[in-house]
């Protein structure tokens, strides 16, 4: 059936699987790829311009289809954040000798996530870079401290061919405009 997303078209049936203690609510949706360039969803079947999508849910039929789709589109980036905390900030290896120090370890690399995601939205970045990225690019960037004149000014060896990227990248970090002059997230390696 149709929904109010140009596009879209949701069914439901309820399905039990072999070895289900009771049936699930099985929800279907069908984008077309000419309404919705972006849609996620993979070919399911054979079936040209559609790209698909099927959850299982408990959630009960009061809850809309649609209202269903879109509650699980916002949870489903949770396991690239994992794989993220996993690869980036080392989080198998923090397991510490105590309960406390552990804590306090998964706090400190999801807060350090939080903050790279936080600096990514505030460059206006629309891919997601990992952190491994973030350290090539920025962060293994050598500079010094100086004062000059008794102005604290901070010299970085970056170099000539980046240079561009750089200075667009501060302008918009020190921007009071949060939403103006989105930076490319890669500096350009043209000469």
């Amino acid at each position: 059936m149709p929904t109010e997303l140009a596009g879209t078209d949701i069914a439901e049936v309820q399905y039990q699987a072999q070895g289900w203690l009771h049936a699930r609510r099985l929800i279907l949706i069908r984008h077309r790829q000419a309404e919705r360039p972006e849609a996620g969803g993979k070919k399911l079947i054979d079936v040209p311009g559609y790209l698909f999508q099927a959850l299982v849910t408990s959630l009960p039929t009061t809850v809309a289809p649609l209202a269903v789709w879109r509650d699980y589109n916002g949870r489903s980036d949770c396991e690239n954040v994992i794989k993220e905390l996993q690869l980036g900030f080392a989080l198998p290896t923090l397991c510490l000798r105590s309960f406390w120090a552990t804590e306090a370890a998964l706090s400190l690399a999801t807060l350090t996530y939080n903050l790279t995601v936080l600096f990514e939205r505030h460059l206006g970045w629309q891919t997601k870079v990992t952190i491994q990225s973030l350290r090539f690019w920025l962060f293994i960037t050598p500079g010094i401290i100086a004062h000059p004149a008794g102005k604290t000014t901070i010299k970085l060896a970056v170099p000539p061919r980046e240079r561009d990227w750089w200075s667009r990248l501060w302008d918009k970090v020190l921007s009071p405009f949060p939403n103006c002059n989105a930076v490319e997230n890669r500096p350009a390696f043209a000469s």
